[in-house]
Parts: structure tokens; sequence; C-alpha cells
């Protein structure tokens, strides 16, 4: 039998970013990584516990599961918000009548038994053009709004590898199936990553009463640089529970991250995680989660990347997803 043991080798330590955004950062080292593999996932979930997954073993999106968003931003019930309220530049393409078929695009396919999400940008012509604005950058972003719920006690596990290169934001992410005003009902950003930063992975929870009168609580894994995000498969877990999350890295046995309902920002504002949501994927363009820092060189040209000699190292790779009962 193989046993896998988590090093904390400096403990977690707290501080307070410029927007007020609580950061635990965990110093985390397995056993595992001193095997070179191209995955440290964890291990698949027993056929027992397994409520849902996604394998990506055909050549189409489900529709009985995914939808496309698109646009470069959102309206609230007053305005439209450009940008996604965040800054960021890509506009969200879903599929042609030419690609209805495979319900894919060239900014979002399946390829060798990955889902693959890449940003394209265009220097000179503008893909996309709405009432106000033109796009140099398309990518993606799917859900499974009003097609299929999460919710607690259960594991929510997803197998990826990054992009790397300055401005990319790949997240998986819950947002509640009910319509409420962000963001009372609560935001659980599963992973996310700054493709400027090559071995931390962040998890985070937004709460709180409006845009402006909120609270952020971030937990990010940092890992030896030699089995970075943005060279390998990694895994993240969130084992929710009613009152509590915990999130975990790949095999590891204990969370880098862990919140629950007696944490002093719930003095504030309410726990609102005891809820429904729907599953997010999308990779963003620049914006304030890397304080709109990007490198237009990083990103691919077209739909095969022929600007990059491993296509692959610039998109977000999703080799599985799991849903299973606790």
């Amino acid at each position: 039998m193989k046993h896998l043991f988590l090093i904390i080798l400096l403990s977690s330590f707290f501080l307070e970013s410029d927007e007020g955004d609580i950061v635990e950062t965990k110093i985390v080292n397995l056993q595992d990584f001193s095997i070179d593999k191209p995955s440290y996932c964890k291990e698949r979930a027993s056929e027992d516990s397994l409520i849902w997954s996604q394998d990506f073993n055909q050549n189409y999106l489900s529709p009985d599961f995914w939808n496309f968003a698109t646009s470069n931003g959102f309206h609230n019930g007053i305005s439209y918000i450009s940008g996604w309220g965040n800054g960021e530049l890509q506009y969200y393409t879903k599929p042609s009548r030419k690609e209805a078929e495979s319900k894919t695009t060239k900014n979002l396919f399946i390829e060798d038994g990955y889902l693959k999400i890449q940003p394209i940008y265009k220097k000179n012509t503008s893909r996309i053009r709405d009432d106000e604005n033109a796009y140099n950058f398309t990518s993606a972003r799917i859900d499974t709004k009003n097609l299929k719920s999460f919710s607690y006690p259960a594991k929510i596990s997803i197998c990826f590898k990054v992009p790397k290169g300055i401005g990319f934001w790949p997240a998986f992410w819950l947002m509640p199936v009910e319509e409420i005003q962000w963001p009372n009902g609560g935001e659980i950003d599963i992973m996310e990553n700054r493709g400027r930063i090559s071995n931390i992975a962040s998890s985070a929870l937004h709460f709180g009463e409006k845009w402006n009168k909120k609270s952020t609580l971030v937990g990010e894994a940092l890992i030896p640089r030699e089995v970075r995000f943005q060279d390998k498969f990694h895994s993240i877990s969130l084992i929710w529970r009613e009152n509590s999350m915990e999130f975990y890295l790949d095999n590891a046995a204990e969370p880098y991250f862990k919140i629950d309902s007696n944490n002093k920002e719930f003095k504030k504002y309410k726990y609102p995680f005891n809820r429904d949501y729907y599953m997010i994927l999308n990779v963003a363009v620049g914006g304030k989660y890397d304080d709109f820092w990007v490198d237009y060189d990083s990103f691919c040209i077209d739909e095969e990347c022929s600007n990059k000699t491993i296509p692959d190292n610039h998109r977000f790779l999703i080799d599985w997803i799991e849903y299973e009962s606790l």
C-alpha cells in the first residue's frame, strides 16, 4: 500500500491584501513530489461514492450539463458591467453554426481526453464587436446553470493543468443557483491561478452584503518549483460540509485551507454557503487578479496556436471533474 505524507515546511501565515482580502498561505510538500511524473492528481473516486463526473473522453461537450457564457460582462439589473467587474479583456464566445454539432469552439475544445480552454489574441483585427467595444482577446466560459447543481455534504475535485504566461487567469468555481445579488449568496472559488506565478494556486470564498461591503478569505497552496502548477497536472478538492469547507491539494492528508462558520468574518457577514450552487470553468485575460498585467506574446494567435512550440502550455487543460458523496 502506498502511503503519502504531508510535510508542512512552514506553518501557515496570514496577510491582508490591498483590497482587504484575508490571505492564508501554506507551503505544502508531498513525498509524492519526489517522483517526477506528469500528473500528481489524487486517486479517482470509487464508483460507490461518485454522484457525477466528467472525463471528456468524447469529442463534444455535453449540452446536458454545460452552457456557454458570452460577452465581456453582465447586466446587474441597472447597467452593463464590462470586464466582468474586474477589468478583464476577453470576450467569451459560443459555438457557431458550423460548430453546433461538437458544441465546441476555437477557444474551447476536447482533444486527447482533455477539455482545453485557450484564449486567442488577435493583434491587428478585433474578432468580436458589441455595441460599445471591440475585442482583441477571445476565450471561453462554461457553466452548469439550470442543468446541474451541487451542494453539501460532498467532495468536488478537479484534475487540471494551468497555462503559463502573464495575463492568464484560469478558474474553477461555484455560484448560487438562486437569483441573488452578489455576494449575498457567496462565491466559492475552488481553484484560481495567476499565469505569472508558477507554483501557487489559490482558493477563495467571497461573501457579504454588496460589492463594496464584503469579505474575501483566500487560501494559497505554495509548492516546490520542480512540481509547479504550470508544468504538471494537479488536483484540488473541496470537502464541503454544513458550515465548513476544506481544500486539499492532490493526495494530501491535510487541507491547505479550512474555513468554518465560527470564523470571525462571519460575525460581520452571515455564512452563506449552505445552499445549492452551479459550476463554472473559464480562462479570463488580465484584470485586477494580477494587477492588470498582460504579456500579449504569451497567448495563442489562432485555433492551432501556431505561434507556440507546445500549444498546451498556453491552454487550461482539464482531465476530469468529480462530484462525490461523503
